[in-house]
């Protein structure tokens, strides 16, 4: 029985390292000073998508891949990313800008992390990993205790690279991760 849990969180926390969602939410976590919010909306939104692929692994085998969904996550990340060079030509009221800015890194979060794992190579491994053992929620909880550290890992890191860089280093470099993003989505 732990062999699944010790597996899920082994081959999660592996498939994580470098992985494009974790560039992702490097980028996110640079952007706004909200790390725990960027840090959950990513956790609860990376743990929906595997738990839905431990859903389809344990009933189904898994056999989601789609190259639509590819298509429409690069494009997607391409536009967030030439959105960011940008956003500082169009006007906002500052108002409204303190308003985006306090709420949307949580969202924000959550709709990019959702987005970009359809089809992840961590999603499909959960799926397999309990496919294999038929023991949905020791793949599960070991998938989500993999994720709370490669994230928290994550947001740590780009949590202290913040503190160093220039804000407007810090967004060209996250415009720059999104574009790359997308353009990797489309080739893979």
């Amino acid at each position: 029985m732990p062999e699944a849990f010790f597996i899920a969180v082994f081959f999660t926390f592996i498939s994580e390292i470098a992985d494009k969602t974790q560039l992702v939410i490097l980028g996110l976590a640079l952007r706004y000073k909200a790390h725990f919010q960027v840090f959950l909306g990513a956790l609860i939104a990376h743990s929906f998508m595997d738990g839905v692929a431990v859903i389809f692994g344990y009933f189904f085998g898994l056999q989601i891949q789609s190259n639509s969904i590819k298509i429409i996550i690069g494009v997607a990340f391409i536009l967030l990313g030439a959105y960011g060079f940008i956003k500082p030509y169009i006007k906002i009221g500052k108002k409204g800008e303190k308003k985006i800015e306090s709420k949307a890194p949580f969202a924000v979060s959550f709709l990019t992390v959702f987005l970009s794992e359809f089809g992840d190579k961590t999603q499909i491994s959960s799926g397999l990993l309990a496919a294999k053992y038929l023991l949905p929620w020791h793949v599960l909880t070991g998938t989500i205790l993999a994720l709370i550290f490669a994230i928290g890992l994550n947001v740590l890191i780009s949590g202290k690279l913040a503190e160093k860089l220039p804000v407007k280093t810090i967004k060209t470099a996250t415009s720059v991760l999104f574009i790359l993003f997308g353009v990797v989505s489309l080739l893979t």
